[in-house]
């Protein structure tokens, strides 16, 4: 099983991602087909247009980890698109989808705004999401996206933390627009 590790919580408390605006619309829009009341889907058992029945998969050892994204199996199966149950099966979300549910988890991820924040896993190591990268021979580079500055994108790499310059005109050109996509604000 691959590890995706916790991750660095970017965004201020007043920014941070409300269920209802931010969150509800990505699991409408990729996951009520397969996961939801209103389809009569309940695949591995999850639900997410059912709050009473989401808010019990939001805990310390649940399918969502309040606090650690990089432990929430829900994030991990999204964010990363070589994990053997990615989800959506034949989608991926966008990087600010991925980085919106990251926000949300980091955040405890509540349901309600004015809720009382849910008990929090404590974060371990602080990356990047782990990205797949591909360059223009066909390998695959598996590092999370740091920055993009001209025509380099910056990748820091899963297993020493290094962050390592890479010129985009290596990348294909899916992988270029995922560096894009993820300098965009």
């Amino acid at each position: 099983m691959k590890f995706l590790p916790a991750l660095l919580l970017t965004a201020s408390a007043a920014a941070a991602a409300d269920f209802k605006k931010d969150i509800a619309p990505i699991f409408e829009k990729h996951c009520y087909e397969c996961h939801s009341d209103k389809t009569g889907k309940k695949k591995a058992g999850y639900v997410f247009d059912d709050l009473a029945t989401l808010k019990l998969d939001i805990n310390p050892k649940g399918g969502i980890v309040p606090g650690n994204p990089g432990e929430s199996h829900i994030f991990k199966v999204v964010a990363d698109p070589e994990h053997e149950a990615h989800m959506p099966p034949k989608d991926n979300l966008s990087s600010k989808e991925i980085e919106t549910l990251r926000e949300w988890i980091t955040e405890g991820a509540p349901l309600d705004k004015d809720a009382p924040k849910p008990a929090m896993a404590p974060v371990q190591k602080k990356l990047p999401p782990i990205l797949t990268w591909t360059n223009f021979e066909g390998k695959k580079i598996k590092a999370g996206f740091v920055k993009l500055e001209g025509d380099t994108v910056y990748l820091r790499m899963p297993i020493n933390a290094q962050e390592v310059p890479y010129p985009m005109s290596k990348l294909d050109a899916a992988s270029q627009q995922l560096a894009k996509e993820c300098a965009a604000p």
